[in-house]
């Protein structure tokens, strides 16, 4: 079929449609069946009718409407006022379910014969779609469905949902969603006749119905998750408000969101597609939005590290995914949200945009004359806004000053700053005094430099838009030299680029108001204020301070500034301190700052944490810890120069022995702890490297005076790198001799947590295909530096034979963790001490041609449905075992 339509045989597509038309109704009219073989029969006739009406729906042409008008005048008295397609569908359903409830066919039968069903009236329900995309015109005044017929099938369905088996879910869900175009249709053409449209009550049944699919359904497919959200999430009645709350009650579809939300914290492609969808409905209907407050918050603050491994896959392989995520509303900027689809920032990044938009549509920046959808937008934005702002200031855990850098209190503090950088433009006088009183007390607060560098980007905005606030609120903050110096940093890179940044009218009357406050910060004795002062006043005197007036016709004022700013521009410290990071001050635009495109800077492969660039106080910082270092350094090499010149002067001093056992002078002996100690490091600095011969190895129990008075500085080397040796072999004899082959795997999330799973068990060691994804981040993410404690051998796929065979000459067993017909449970297997352990492939397994070199298959015994376990679990859990045995010998 169609075949003939793409090459235009219109004498052949006729001739097939009639038949295939003719077909579908003799199937549908044969009475019900009164044996097995009869009930067969029927069955295949609908199996077949099910591929019949989907292809004539593709290829729906006028010569269709003709023969169903024709089939429809063989029951003249069943159609008389009918809808085109009425009697049609009624047959179907009736026979159809006759066949089901008939008892002649067995369940797993029945249980084809029911999705033939659901198939079918998908296909019959896409029709309306199929002929006005196809343009064929109704020659009659005649709907294809009245409004009857359709409640009929909606209620079928409803009834039918809970206990859908899982290949019918796709199609059911589908009908649901032509059905609620159906509804939608009536104003606009004559799809469905007199409908009253989807009521509240029947909302109510479909969304209990379906919440009770989704969550008996054992897989989390995208294809079904997004039809649930495309079909119940329904453009047609998203819309109406008392589908979401009537007196303060939750409606059916704001029900259905917090359950589906609620869903998503544990299943990251549930949240993640929600998200895609919601943001588009709530730009589609912004005066929604005062209903989700709380589901805006969680999407803002989830953030599961789990990596969704087959998302991508699956997307790429099932056309049924890519056909469902199609229907869903599309990506609000495909080019800036796309990228982190598979990543815990969509959520986040999703909304950003969202409530971007929303700005964008308001003219928050231009209008005056606000419409009323306006004035919805900007009530959200400023009901979100103020929620994130109560929420920095009084949550118990994102009020909290003292937490460690990474940490869960970390990760929701960045996520709360970011969506407030981004919901910037919705500040306006109203609610100005209560935004700043609330910024004022979180930069009081400590925070990390990477949660602070979110808020003096927020002020900066608020204070440029603001400009009559800087004089009111900046300025007495600057005076208070009181302050903690953490703070007082973050209101001097705030009013700095104040400054920096201010309109011509505003920037030199910022100039006279803040300078003033900030230089005295110069002379701070907190080191890292200190520089951080320097930087920014430099940047502003460069710019601002103009140096064509001659020398004697300048104020006391303005030389001082003069001078100021050549001492800045010329000392050597101040120069190096600038030269780190003065591209990183040009490049600051605080208006991209509090953009989407400014906060999530496509950063998935640079940076793994909630895409956080390095903040100015970090760089600050790390120059300054620097600087220490060399400066200790240069003052030990000094006090080892001075000791060394006052020994020569003085003569050789007393000598401190140290016997050894036989009574003879020991070059030097190693505290028993240090030998011990693996971990322990012995390390030079910068200097010392670049130096060599002024190294002086010190430990802080071993007296000066002993390494000095050692006649050969390499023997204590030596004795060193003794002890190192000696160290290794006791680590190596620790190990258990078990390796683990895992050059198959792929995916650098089961890579990693195998590694980490090898160095808990010390396994002898890991093989992986390709060493260099040990430098990935991903990886060292997961792994927490396990790779630099295991052994990791490099083993490509191709070298695995070779490399299987030398270690069976080597006395090893070969075994591999694969289901076959031969293989032997885990817990009746006896391993050998000395193990290789092959892993397969996350979905194909082991190779044939591996499988014939092995000793031995061994497999984990399962009791539940799915077919296998992840194949990182299944290798920790084989080598617990192995571990297991191992301690009982």
């Amino acid at each position: 079929m169609r075949w003939c339509e793409q090459f235009r045989t219109d004498v052949l597509t006729n001739s097939a449609q009639t038949f295939l038309w003719k077909f579908c109704w003799k199937t549908i009219t044969t009475p019900a069946p009164k044996s097995e073989v009869e009930a067969e029969i029927c069955l295949a006739s609908y199996e077949a009718c099910a591929y019949a009406l989907k292809d004539l729906g593709f290829v729906f042409s006028p010569l269709s409407l003709n023969l169903v008008t024709s089939t429809n005048k063989s029951f003249p008295s069943e159609t008389d006022g009918k809808s085109m397609l009425d009697v049609f569908v009624s047959a179907f359903i009736y026979n159809i379910d006759n066949v089901i409830d008939g008892g002649q066919l067995a369940r797993t039968r029945r249980a084809v014969l029911i999705n033939s069903k659901w198939s079918c009236l998908e296909s019959l329900l896409s029709l309306p779609n199929y002929a006005l995309r196809n343009g064929v015109h109704r020659i009659t005044c005649k709907s294809f469905f009245s409004d009857t017929t359709v409640t009929r099938i909606f209620g079928d369905l409803v009834g039918s949902l809970e206990n859908a088996g899982e290949v019918s879910i796709l199609p059911m869900l589908r009908s649901v969603r032509f059905i609620m175009e159906l509804f939608h249709s009536k104003e606009m053409d004559l799809s469905i006749s007199s409908s009253s449209g989807v009521t509240i009550e029947m909302m109510w049944l479909l969304v209990r119905s379906s919440w009770i699919l989704h969550i008996n359904c054992n897989k989390r497919r995208v294809a079904p998750i997004a039809a649930l959200l495309s079909s119940l999430l329904h453009y047609s009645v998203f819309g109406q408000g008392h589908m979401h709350e009537s007196n303060n009650v939750p409606g059916p579809l704001k029900w259905f969101v917090e359950k589906i939300l609620e869903e998503g914290t544990k299943s990251p492609r549930t949240i993640r597609l929600a998200a895609l969808h919601l943001c588009g409905l709530w730009l589609a209907y912004p005066n929604t939005l005062k209903y989700y407050i709380k589901e805006l918050k969680l999407l803002t603050f989830y953030g599961s590290v789990a990596f969704d491994e087959d998302f991508e896959a699956e997307l790429a392989e099932n056309c049924d995914a890519r056909t469902e995520i199609s229907v869903l509303s599309r990506s609000l900027d495909p080019e800036l949200v796309d990228v982190f689809i598979n990543t815990e920032l969509y959520a986040r990044v999703s909304v950003a945009v969202l409530f971007s938009k929303l700005a964008d549509m308001a003219g928050l920046e231009e209008s005056t004359n606000r419409k009323e959808e306006n004035i919805s937008i900007i009530a959200s934005g400023k009901m979100f806004l103020l929620e994130l702002l109560d929420c920095v200031v009084n949550d118990k855990d994102l009020s909290k000053e003292l937490y460690k850098k990474y940490s869960a209190i970390h990760r929701r503090k960045v996520r709360a700053w970011q969506m407030i950088c981004s919901l910037s433009r919705f500040v306006d006088l109203s609610i100005v005094e209560q935004v700043t009183s609330c910024l004022h007390t979180s930069i009081y607060r400590n925070n990390l430099p990477s949660v602070r560098q979110y808020l003096e980007t927020f002020a900066i905005y608020i204070y440029l838009k603001f400009p009559s606030l800087v004089d009111q609120q900046l300025v007495p903050v600057l005076r208070n030299y009181e302050m903690r110096p953490q703070a007082l940093s973050s209101y001097v890179f705030i009013a700095a680029n104040v400054i920096l940044h201010a309109k011509n009218e505003t920037q030199f009357g910022h100039l006279d108001e803040l300078l003033p406050p900030i230089v005295p910060l110069m002379t701070s004795h907190h080191h890292t204020l200190r520089g951080f002062t320097q930087i920014l006043v430099y940047q502003v005197l460069q710019k601002l301070l103009d140096s064509n007036s001659s020398a004697a016709s300048m104020s006391l004022e303005r030389r001082c500034f003069m001078d100021l700013r050549y001492y800045l521009a010329h000392n050597s410290d101040c120069a190096r301190l600038r030269s780190s990071m003065e591209s990183y001050l040009d490049a600051f635009d605080p208006v991209k700052s509090v953009s989407p495109a400014g906060i999530f800077t496509n950063r998935v492969e640079e940076d793994e944490f909630e895409c956080v660039p390095t903040t100015l106080m970090d760089r600050v910082i790390n120059f300054l810890n620097d600087t220490r270092e060399d400066l200790r350094s240069s003052m030990a090499k000094d006090a080892a120069a001075i000791k060394n010149e006052s020994i020569r002067i003085d003569g050789s001093p007393k000598s401190s022995k140290i016997l050894n056992s036989n009574g003879e002078q020991s070059v030097g002996q190693l505290d028993k702890e240090l030998l011990y100690d693996f971990q322990r490091k012995i390390t030079f600095s910068k200097n010392e490297r670049q130096d060599s011969a002024s190294t002086v190895l010190l430990d802080k129990r071993t007296p000066y005076e002993s390494v000095l008075d050692m006649s050969n500085e390499d023997q204590l080397i030596d004795k060193l790198l003794h002890s190192g040796g000696m160290i290794a072999d006791k680590l190596k004899g620790t190990r258990q001799q078990i390796i683990l082959v895992a050059s198959l795997i792929d995916r650098i999330p089961n890579l990693a947590g195998l590694a980490r799973t090898c160095e808990v068990f010390r396994s002898a060691g890991l093989a992986i295909a390709n060493k260099n994804i040990l430098t990935d981040k991903q990886f060292q993410l997961i792994s927490v530096t396990a790779e630099k404690w295991v052994p990791v051998l490099e083993v490509p796929v191709e070298s695995m034979k070779v490399f299987l065979e030398k270690k069976k000459h080597e006395g090893f067993a070969i075994l591999g963790l694969e289901q076959t017909a031969n293989s032997i449970p885990l817990d009746r297997y006896n391993f050998p001490t000395k193990t290789v352990l092959v892993v397969g492939r996350e979905k194909e397994g082991i190779p044939v041609e591996i499988i014939h070199m092995l000793d031995a298959c061994i497999e984990i015994p399962q009791l539940g449905v799915v077919r296998s376990l992840n194949v990182h679990v299944s290798g920790a859990i084989a080598l617990w075992e192995y571990t297991r045995q191992q301690r009982m010998l």
